[in-house]
């Protein structure tokens, strides 16, 4: 049988969208009733979320597609289309990348002091200088957590306690998940139709839901050839992680160079591992090869600075450089910098479109597609920037402080969402970076007290810890599979924002009834920044300024190189994101999708890319549905089960 070709965008998409269709409103009410579902998984199996193509909306895509077998053949009426299935799918991708680590690290703060408080930074700083009205602080209040064994009834009845503090945490977290909403909405003529960014995560669910799920994906025997043997393997190294007697077959760390090195210099190499991960490699088969190749390179870089650094005696490890230990060799700072560059790059770029865009902001034009209007969507954007803003004011922080710490941050979102568009990284972990490096680096923390140091460590946390799960990439590619499918956006547009909030609430209560079980009482990290604010009190770093300046350059002259020398295999994302933490997990498996991919392509063309893509969906199709299998066998008897993830899920109580 053929194998199957990308979903091509419909000629009526440019210039005009003569025939736009309308969100259905039994798509509405099944995608935010699966997002009870979807949103329950962060909360109690984290390790199936930690990735650019989140496990669980994709479960939710394929239960809907099985059900749509069922519908199609009582009444072929009763069955959802393509556009539904794609709003069900872009309803709880929304709603469980809210519900997932940004939720992990600011959730626990609302009643964890109490129960924290044998540690000096929580007793002395937080549970000192943190308003009443975003945490609990009495340990009357919250002493049942400990020892957990509360079930989830227990947690409803506790709803009317958590409600005040969740409601004024939900408000800042909506504020800067509706201000890169309006950004989104701003940029999605430029990202989604001029530029015509590849969306390579969105392949998967696209065909999926191609003809309601009965597209010619499932008719193609190369699909059903990697579904059979990588859900084969899937399946038996379950057994085998329940019953060690079972054979197995290593798909996800297979080698630990890192264990190698027992003395410095190369000891101090950090995380270095070889693994596959067949799906972050099935994944990188619809990535650019230059981006594969940039990925392998600057990783292996950045390790190799490790062991030189370490060869002068400055100790190394994984997160050295990064938010969480400062200094050399000051991969954050130059993170910073390539971000910069690169949003900079990204105006550069768009610049046409952005008059076009000012032009209809002033004069109120209604967009094409049946869009929120530019003017609105603006709007939308100062007012929750100012929220932002304002949440810093009223915790003590200077308006000279706040502006540009609430810009960066949405500056790094824009370049994200860019690059996932763009090229569709298996990851983007940024683990330990964010706005407060960068402003202690430039403004210093002399002059920062301990009651600011507090405020900004921990209610601007998920600004500062991880991004698998930022929402503003799933946002946007939520518009773009709408625009796929001719489908108006100002519907698309309320709807994301009802799934930032669905998402939120129900991720919060989710992981405090999974506390109230477990009696698990979390760690986000934020008493390393904390510390780092009031133990090292310096002015601006003249070292990690140069070195952010660094990084701009970088970026700059790769993108001198590539515009003179079109060829030139490596490119600035890959230096961006191989920076921090997380390609450590995958590198290897990236280095042999480009290896595969490259080899296909030369001696196969077209044609055998095409079987290589069907290859590709059928690993990823069986990688979800085993994860499915497991996550929710897990969850059903509280019990660790295998994973497709980088870690293995805690022994124990789930």
């Amino acid at each position: 049988m053929a194998a199957t070709t990308p979903p091509t965008e419909p000629e009526a998409l440019s210039p005009k969208f003569p025939k736009l269709q309308s969100v259905r409103l039994r798509a509405i009410i099944t995608g935010f009733i699966l997002c009870f579902f979807v949103c329950y998984v962060p909360a109690n199996q984290v390790y199936s979320v930690i990735f650019s193509l989140m496990v669980p909306p994709v479960s939710a895509l394929l239960f809907m597609v099985g059900l749509n077998f069922f519908l199609r053949k009582i009444s072929p009426r009763l069955a959802y289309n393509q556009t539904d299935l794609l709003v069900i799918f872009g309803i709880c991708a929304v709603a469980c990348a809210c519900a997932a680590e940004w939720i992990n690290v600011t959730n626990m703060a609302t009643w964890s002091y109490p129960l924290r408080d044998t540690d000096g930074t929580v007793r002395d700083y937080l549970t000192k200088y943190m308003p009443d009205w975003l945490v609990f602080k009495d340990l009357k209040t919250v002493q049942d957590f400990r020892g957990g064994g509360h079930e989830i009834g227990y947690a409803i009845g506790k709803i009317p306690l958590f409600l005040p503090q969740w409601i004024a945490w939900g408000s800042l977290f909506f504020s800067i998940s509706f201000a890169t909403l309006c950004i989104n909405s701003l940029m999605r003529g430029a990202w989604c139709e001029r530029e015509r960014l590849s969306f390579p995560l969105i392949q998967l669910p696209v065909a999926l839901a191609e003809n309601g799920g009965n597209g010619p994906i499932w008719r193609s025997r190369y699909m059903w050839i990697a579904f059979g043997v990588m859900f084969a393997i899937d399946m038996l190294n379950g057994f085998n992680y329940l019953y060690p007697n079972v054979p197995s077959i290593p798909m996800k760390t297979i080698f630990d160079i890192r264990a190698v090195f027992k003395d410095p210099p190369l000891s101090n190499i950090g995380d270095f591992r070889i693994s596959i991960y067949p799906y972050m490699a099935a994944i990188g088969l619809f990535m650019p090869s230059d981006l594969l190749l940039s990925f392998v390179v600057f990783f292996l870089l950045r390790k190799a600075t490790h062991v030189v650094l370490a060869s002068y005696g400055i100790p190394q490890d994984t997160f050295s450089g990064t938010g969480l230990t400062p200094g050399p060799p000051y991969f954050d700072e130059q993170t910073w910098g390539a971000v910069f560059a690169m949003f900079l790059g990204s105006i550069w770029v768009s610049k046409n479109y952005l008059k076009e865009v000012w032009r209809d902001i002033r004069k109120g034009a209604k967009p094409e597609d049946g869009g929120v209007t530019h003017r609105w969507a603006f709007v939308g954007l100062i007012v929750s920037f100012c929220v932002c803003v304002g949440f810093g004011l009223v915790g003590g922080l200077p308006l000279w402080y706040m502006v540009p710490y609430v810009a960066a941050f949405l500056i790094f979102s824009i370049v994200l969402t860019r690059i996932r568009a763009q090229l569709g990284p298996p990851t983007h972990e940024f683990a330990f970076f964010g706005p407060t490096s960068l402003m202690s680096r430039f403004v210093g923390t002399r002059w920062i007290t301990d009651a600011q140091a507090a405020y900004v460590g921990q209610v601007f946390m998920y600004m500062n810890r991880l991004f698998r799960t930022h929402p503003m990439p799933f946002q946007l590619e939520t518009m773009k599979m709408g625009q796929l499918n001719q489908t108006r956006q100002r519907p698309i547009f309320i709807l994301i924002a009802c799934a930032v909030i669905v998402g939120f609430f129900l991720g919060s209560f989710y992981q405090t009834a999974n506390s109230y079980r477990t009696g698990n009482v979390g760690w986000s990290g934020v008493e390393n920044y904390v510390q780092n604010l009031v133990k090292d009190r310096h002015g601006p770093d003249v070292m990690g300024i140069t070195m952010t300046i660094f990084g701009f350059i970088m970026v700059m002259l790769l993108d001198a190189i590539r515009f003179k020398f079109p060829g030139f295999p490596l490119h600035p994302a890959g230096y961006v994101l191989s920076m921090n933490f997380g390609v450590d997990y995958y590198w290897f498996g990236l280095l042999v999708a480009l290896l595969v991919k490259n080899f296909v392509q030369r001696y196969y063309g077209l044609r055998g890319y095409d079987k290589l893509r069907a290859v590709a969906l059928g690993i990823l199709i069986a990688e979800y549905l085993a994860e499915t299998i497991w996550m929710i066998m897990a969850m059903a008897t509280h019990q660790s089960t295998y994973t497709i993830s980088f870690n293995d899920r805690s022994l124990g109580v789930q």
